[in-house]
């Protein structure tokens, strides 16, 4: 096998990895598994398997990613349920090798095609979901809902239209001098649609993520706050198109907590909210220092809640730092906010080494998910996280790409 055929196998893994992240969990991580293949076989032929190492090491987020892994062996160990802390350690590690394996296949060069793969996945997810609403395509998630969710959970979905519309509004405020006029409709069509599917999704933590978004195109967007604003307004214009359409979208804005948890549809989540947050706090506060261990909380939710919840029992505090610190106690939630501050602090100096639409994104989109993590755990979910992953690399390529 040539070098050149290799370098072409990864780019073709890349697209594959781009635009499945928006639809298949299996597709992602199969993409990701042959990027990691060819990339060994190419180091391999160029005798470069041993600078391997210094690479990894060698990068800023090393460090941190480590204390993380770190932090959740030593949980799983202390664990009531170890095995199950495990395999939980498998799930995060598969995280850093995603990351650590996009750092080194993404270069500058990959950037246009990986950019309109994966905003033409999320422009098509988009489209089904739109068509859910109108019933015109069948709901894998809940045949009778008028939620959005395109192939996944509804949730998840609007998560994953804010993170894909982050990238589609850094390239419609911030073009390339290169972009054709063909290419910026493309982005600004996407973007119109992406958010009109999220706003179907009825998803208030994508709401408040969207939010977050905006926010940080006004501060970091000096130079086209104007067109942000006038971007802004049209794309609230949908919003006010999609609420008139599906009134249920207005009743989930305005929804707030009721005493009970029988309440009527759209108070349900929201009071399932609030009791799972105190049984984390109850999790939390019986374990500070290491918590009750990795992916123990489904096993033991009974013991700090002795009833379920929905009729269920419940694997996911719907919020990623009330689950952190319940299952891996105060050290582990502050290698989480360690990592996390990391990863936007390497954001940050990527886009003031090179301001534009792929350090952007990431600057922005990190902010979003990790607003959106207050009401979810997505950070342990792949379609959520591996596309913050693409948004670093995409990131460190055209840093890369500037010093060269």
């Amino acid at each position: 096998m040539k070098k050149r055929s290799v370098d072409e196998l990864i780019y073709l893994g890349l697209c594959l990895f781009a635009f499945s992240v928006i639809f298949s969990v299996t597709a992602v991580e199969a993409a990701l598994f042959l990027i990691i293949f060819l990339l060994i076989a190419r180091m391999r032929r160029e005798n470069k398997l041993g600078e391997l190492k210094r690479t990894l090491t060698g990068h800023p987020l090393f460090i941190p990613w480590m204390v993380y892994l770190g932090v959740c062996l030593l949980t799983s160990l202390t664990a009531y349920y170890p095995m199950k802390g495990l395999d939980q350690l498998n799930s995060d590690f598969l995280k850093y090798a995603c990351l650590s394996t996009l750092f080194l296949a993404v270069r500058k060069d990959h950037l246009n095609t990986l950019s309109r793969v994966y905003i033409a996945a999320a422009a098509l997810s988009a489209g089904i979901g739109i068509a859910q609403v109108f019933h015109l395509f069948p709901s894998v998630y809940d045949a009778a809902s008028v939620r959005a969710n395109g192939l996944m959970n509804a949730v998840r979905y609007g998560e994953v239209m804010v993170l894909a519309l982050a990238l589609a509004l850094a390239r419609v405020l911030s073009p390339r001098p290169t972009d054709s006029r063909r290419e910026r409709f493309f982005y600004i069509a996407a973007a119109a649609a992406v958010f009109a599917a999220l706003i179907f999704s009825q998803t208030r933590g994508a709401y408040l993520g969207f939010v977050v978004l905006i926010t940080c195109l006004l501060i970091f967007g000096k130079g086209f706050r104007l067109k942000l604003l006038a971007a802004t307004g049209l794309l609230l214009a949908v919003a006010l198109i999609a609420a008139k359409v599906t009134p249920a979208i207005s009743s989930r804005l305005t929804a707030t907590a009721t005493s009970s948890g029988t309440s009527a549809n759209q108070y349900v989540a929201i009071n399932t909210r609030k009791e799972l947050w105190i049984t984390g706090y109850k999790m939390f506060k019986a374990h500070p220092l290491v918590g009750v261990g990795p992916d123990n909380v489904k096993s033991l939710f009974l013991i700090f809640h002795p009833e379920t919840i929905e009729d269920k029992v419940w694997g996911s505090l719907h919020s990623i730092y009330i689950h952190q610190a319940a299952e891996r106690g105060i050290i582990g939630l502050g290698a989480l906010l360690f990592l996390f501050w990391a990863m936007l602090t390497f954001a940050l100096k990527r886009f003031r080494a090179l301001p534009g639409p792929d350090t952007l994104w990431a600057l922005c989109a990190l902010p979003a998910f990790y607003a959106m993590n207050l009401t979810e755990i997505s950070f342990q979910h792949v379609h959520t996280s591996f596309a913050i992953f693409l948004a670093l690399a995409f990131s460190a390529a055209a840093e890369e790409g500037a010093s060269n």
